[in-house]
């Protein structure tokens, strides 16, 4: 009897890990950042709010705006509009790992961890999409 309890309880394991792996999905776009489109205002503290946008892959769109504190950190909003697909939309402390808080279209109800790495080439950036509730 033994024996069979130790092997339903790995079944079930098994069946656990299964079901909680298969509604994550990944997805990595590589942003190239439109530099002349940046457009900040300086607010007193040395506090900045800025907009910036910019392109990835086969003419998707990138839109971030957010606040910059006077010691250079960032929050932000973002949507990254996927052609034919949908729109996710992220926040958080850039250069980082961001929220992704919601989607249109083929991601709508997504939920997850975006994490942003900057390039070094101006503020070009790859971004990981790791959500649940969406397939990407």
């Amino acid at each position: 009897m033994k024996k069979y309890a130790y092997l339903f309880v790995a079944i079930s394991l098994l069946a656990v890990s299964s079901f909680v792996s298969a509604g994550n999905n990944t997805l990595l776009l590589d942003v190239d950042v439109n530099e002349g489109s940046f457009n900040s205002i300086l607010a007193p503290g040395g506090a900045q709010t800025f907009n910036v946008v910019g392109t990835f892959g086969d003419g998707g769109m990138f839109r971030c705006w957010g606040w910059m504190d006077g010691a250079g950190v960032a929050i932000v909003s973002q949507v990254f509009n996927i052609p034919g697909r949908g729109a996710i939309m992220t926040q958080g402390i850039e250069g980082g790992l961001l929220a992704i808080t919601g989607g249109t279209g083929d991601f709508n109800n997504l939920r997850g961890d975006a994490l942003q790495s900057f390039t070094g080439s101006g503020f070009n950036f790859t971004i990981e999409f790791v959500g649940k509730g969406a397939g990407f």
